[in-house]
């Protein structure tokens, strides 16, 4: 997944081809996340040397108990870009085969949870319900599911088109010559 993470397109999702044979397309979507981790160590460093310095001139005006409130401040910051970090391993895998299209969500704990839709009359949907959030669903008759969530708008919109388009493909080459 690390490598599927790191692709060159800069897309929030990974299209992956499967066996011809089985006519499977495998889509995996991760939330965005622009700071990587060396990036945060860099900036928690820097933070910590500044709120240092801010420290030390503090203790030099003998106003001591406010180093307490900036060593505070570091350790809300440091725990706010943990809890986003973590927030950031959810990923969803939307497996597209001829007989269904199976949704993995995988939370930041490892906890599974899949749905599975028949394929025949599955379609993937834009619906904007709120400007500049719309909401993307794969959709067969009564059955709905929201997937990509966490992703911005521009990629939800090529997600679509990519979702239907593998179910196109899976659906009307069963009988093309692989």
């Amino acid at each position: 997944m690390a490598a599927d993470k790191n692709n060159r397109t800069g897309r929030l999702w990974f299209n992956a081809k499967g066996d011809a044979e089985t006519e499977t397309y495998v889509i995996t979507l991760w939330p965005y996340r622009s700071l990587s981790l060396k990036g945060f160590r860099i900036f928690m460093a820097v933070l910590a040397s500044l709120m240092s310095l801010i420290a030390t001139g503090f203790f030099l005006l003998g106003a001591w108990p406010v180093i307490g409130f900036l060593g505070a401040e570091i350790l809300i910051v440091w725990f706010a870009f943990k809890m986003n970090y973590r927030a950031g391993q959810l990923v969803e895998k939307v497996e597209i085969t001829p007989a269904y299209v199976q949704i993995t969500r995988t939370n930041w704990r490892g906890n599974e949870t899949q749905t599975c839709l028949d394929s025949p009359w599955v379609h993937a949907e834009l619906l904007e319900e709120q400007e500049h959030r719309p909401k993307l669903f794969l959709r067969a008759h009564a059955q709905q599911m929201e997937i990509g969530s966490f992703m911005p708008p521009v990629e939800k919109n090529a997600l679509a088109k990519a979702l239907n388009d593998a179910l196109m493909r899976v659906r009307y080459d069963k009988g093309a010559p692989a």
